[in-house]
């Protein structure tokens, strides 16, 4: 077995890693696991690529989270302020007032 080096890395959707994955199986083809990760973010990506990396840009831009924690609120998708609210607890080491999480809410809800 051949070791291969990673070149680059770069946390990207869920939805940008769907995208990715069935433009590699169209091309390759593919291993038992990558077409279960290709099913199961199937299931859970509810957005497209572009709709998911314009909602984490504007949640950095707005409330200057680190690209990881935008992209996991956006990879989940929470539905209300009190999930949201859970989800920041665990993320973000600061408060947000009920006006900024409703401002997220209403981003990752568009």
């Amino acid at each position: 077995m051949s070791v291969k080096k990673i070149r680059k890395s770069e946390d990207i959707t869920n939805a940008k890693a769907l995208d990715i994955l069935r433009a590699f199986s169209q091309s390759y083809e593919t291993t038992e696991v990558q077409r279960k990760t290709i099913d199961f973010l199937e299931k859970v990506t509810a957005i497209d690529a572009n709709a998911a990396e314009s909602k984490v840009e504007e949640l950095i831009s707005r409330f200057g989270f680190a690209r990881v924690t935008a992209i996991q609120l956006v990879n989940i998708l929470p539905e209300d302020v009190e999930e949201l609210k859970m989800l920041l607890q665990m993320l973000e080491r600061r408060e947000f007032s009920d006006d900024e999480i409703k401002e997220m809410l209403k981003i990752i809800k568009s």
